[in-house]
């Protein structure tokens, strides 16, 4: 039975951090970023999920998501399989037809002889109803900074999972069997999950930013992570599977790594799983195409009432811009980025930024021109210089 997800899931994206306390429910090694507030509040039949979390910029995000109790708590109890499937018994149809059965009501799968958890069934099962709804809250956020890119899709996505405190699942149910995994809709409630049961809500929230077959889960004997799509460079750890390239997506957390970032486990030997789902379209991106590309060169196109910064840095670029040195509004240029600012019309205009001693140091920019600024490594400092037209 499919419910429609507006009847009964809602969320609320807040740019401001509201400070609440969390106990965690049953759990191993929990671990939790300072920033990070996770509560679950039960009241009127209704789980409220109330999530504070940083993104890739450093910007602080809340987001708050409604449940219903009853429906979530059966969605839950879909998940895992009766520990008997592990007994010895007789190899005929009728126990093959009886144990294939049990194993897809479960979500699990027998694979090379083992058993073992069903991530494509997993995200078929809950990923319309419990993820789309956040990643639909990681596009709205995104366009609220007009960084709605595909990478930042991805980094943001890999933030929201990372954020979720770490914790290894205890099972109450001793009759049941889980591989260790929480499904979507249990590690929201609870607050907390582990390295399979991240990577598979990382995915299941990915599959609607960017399209499905461009992200591939890394399976390894004590780990799972997952690899998307993209290009390699010199910094970056990858993959190349069937002539592509794949950069590492570690989201267990609590560390902050970057799409490409060298997780704990990345020399280690995995297994490539690829997805097998009926993949949905993900949402149409609203930021322009020009907002995507890397660092523009001299010669830019641009209105008299446009201010263009380039970040030509592998660091990132954090300033301030004022019209009048009273009243300042701060951003964030990400590394090897190309930013434009538009003014009501033709102006200067002044960049504060902090130097190395952390005293402010101000710009005085003209709106119509482009200016370039690169981190001088040797004197820990930023360097400004206007681009020729």
């Amino acid at each position: 039975m499919v419910f429609k997800t507006r009847l009964f899931f809602h969320f609320i994206a807040i740019l401001n951090l509201i400070i609440v306390n969390q106990d965690a429910l049953a759990q191993k090694q929990y671990a939790k970023n300072p920033h990070v507030v996770y509560e679950v509040e039960t009241a009127d039949e209704i789980y409220t999920v109330n999530y504070s979390f940083k993104d890739h910029y450093g910007n602080m995000h809340k987001y708050a998501l409604s449940l219903p109790v009853e429906y979530t708590n059966r969605e839950i109890e879909v998940f895992g399989i009766p520990k008997w499937l592990f007994e010895p018994y007789i190899d005929n149809a009728q126990n093959r037809y009886i144990r294939d059965a049990e194993l897809a009501k479960g979500l699990f799968k027998i694979q090379d002889n083992v058993i073992e958890v069903d991530k494509s069934a997993v995200i078929s099962r809950y990923a319309e109803t419990f993820c789309k709804p956040i990643a639909e809250m990681i596009v709205s956020s995104l366009e609220h900074f007009n960084r709605d890119t595909r990478n930042d899709r991805i980094e943001m996505a890999i933030r929201f999972v990372q954020d979720i405190p770490y914790g290894i699942p205890i099972f109450s149910d001793k009759n049941r069997h889980y591989g260790g995994v929480t499904p979507p809709p249990a590690l929201l409630i609870n607050g907390f999950g582990d390295c399979d049961s991240k990577a598979i809500l990382f995915v299941s929230i990915l599959i609607y930013l960017i399209p499905a077959n461009e992200v591939v889960f890394l399976n390894q004997s004590e780990h799972v992570l997952s690899a998307v799509k993209g290009e390699r460079n010199g910094t970056l750890t990858y993959i190349e599977f069937k002539g592509h390239d794949y950069l590492i997506a570690e989201t267990a957390g609590p560390g902050e790594r970057k799409l490409g970032g060298k997780g704990n486990y990345y020399r280690n030997k995995f297994f490539v799983e690829q997805l097998s789902i009926a993949a949905p379209e993900p949402f149409e991106f609203k930021t322009a195409v020009s907002d995507q590309l890397p660092i523009a060169h001299s010669g830019i196109s641009q209105d008299r009432n446009v201010l263009v910064i380039t970040n030509q840095s592998d660091k990132v670029f954090r300033f301030q811009i004022s019209q009048d040195k009273t009243y300042w509004k701060s951003f964030t240029l990400p590394a090897d980025r190309i930013g434009q600012y538009t003014f009501e019309k033709e102006m200067e205009v002044f960049l504060k930024l902090s130097d190395k001693t952390g005293n402010p140091e101000v710009y005085e920019l003209q709106t119509g021109n482009s200016y370039k600024f690169s981190f001088n490594s040797r004197n820990k400092g930023w360097v400004a210089e206007q681009i020729e037209k």
